[in-house]
């Protein structure tokens, strides 16, 4: 699983935490979701 966020954000913070607390393995993604120049937007 991926979690694309900013470190920054407190909901990306909540999400990982419980990922984190359900082993439930993920991979962090620091990007801006709304910024047009990253491959998320798309």
């Amino acid at each position: 699983m991926k979690l694309i966020g900013s470190y920054t954000s407190p909901f990306v913070r909540k999400i990982s935490v419980i990922l984190l607390e359900k082993a439930i393995p993920f991979e962090f993604v620091n990007e801006f979701p709304y910024h047009e120049t990253n491959g998320v937007a798309h």
